[in-house]
């Protein structure tokens, strides 16, 4: 693939004004298929940057929306924020409070977007998120069958709860594929924690849904760059999205 374009543009949500990052080829070879990002819970930080641009070296339009602009734009996770528990309990407030409903309105703005970008094709979109963003991934998958062909959770959070909105509950309703990977050592979301969701996935039909443990990966070990990423783990499971996501939207 050649060079690279990267831009920030601002979409109107019924909430305001939502930023959104978009990284895709800038060559002659468009309009590239569309792959909407969801960020992992500290917010869109360098390193998940860096993931979106591995993904559209690969030949995708790659999106991301400010998962958090109603609190403020590109709010994120800081280290200085970690060492203060005030800023911490605001942060995990924020991170909570931001419903898959929020999320579902804000990835209209998106879809809007992307029908109007002459760069991104039309047709079969996939996903891919992680953390929290994973959830997203697998909820958004469920609910927009008319779009997503294929979504991927990476390192996922909170898709086993004992809520009737649990995304374990909602992978039978995805049309589409899922493939979902946890790593062996993640204590903030073990994938023992997750044997629901894991199931879910294995069971959908015509093997549609694959599950995977990688070892020696911890919570965080597939966004470039951060602190628990986990080269091998990371390399296993990107080696089955691209494959995924080439299959999906020849």
């Amino acid at each position: 693939m050649g060079r690279l374009t990267n831009e920030t543009v601002t979409l109107q949500t019924a909430d305001g004004e939502m930023g959104a990052y978009i990284v895709r080829p800038d060559d002659d070879d468009g309009p590239f298929p569309v792959v909407v990002f969801f960020h992992h819970g500290p917010g869109l930080d360098e390193p998940s940057k860096d993931t979106m641009v591995m993904l559209a070296n690969e030949g995708y339009y790659v999106i991301s929306h400010d998962r958090y602009h109603r609190e403020a734009p590109w709010y994120r996770l800081s280290p200085e924020m970690r060492s203060d528990q005030d800023a911490m309990k605001k942060f995990w407030g924020v991170l909570t409070g931001t419903t898959e409903d929020l999320v579902d309105a804000d990835v209209q703005a998106v879809f809007g977007h992307v029908d109007a970008d002459p760069a991104a094709r039309d047709g079969a979109m996939a996903c891919i998120g992680y953390c929290i963003g994973a959830r997203s991934s697998v909820v958004m998958t469920a609910r927009h069958n008319d779009r997503f062909a294929a979504g991927v959770g990476m390192h996922p959070s909170y898709c086993t709860t004992d809520q009737p909105d649990s995304p374990h509950l909602l992978v039978p309703r995805i049309e589409g594929s899922l493939y979902v990977a946890f790593g062996s050592e993640d204590k903030m979301q073990s994938p023992e924690d997750n044997v629901a969701f894991i199931d879910a996935v294995r069971a959908m039909n015509d093997g549609r849904g694959e599950a995977d443990i990688l070892d020696g990966a911890n919570h965080g070990f597939a966004v470039l760059g951060s602190p628990a990423y986990h080269e091998a783990a990371a390399n296993a499971a990107y080696a089955k999205t691209l494959a995924l996501f080439a299959q999906a939207l020849a």
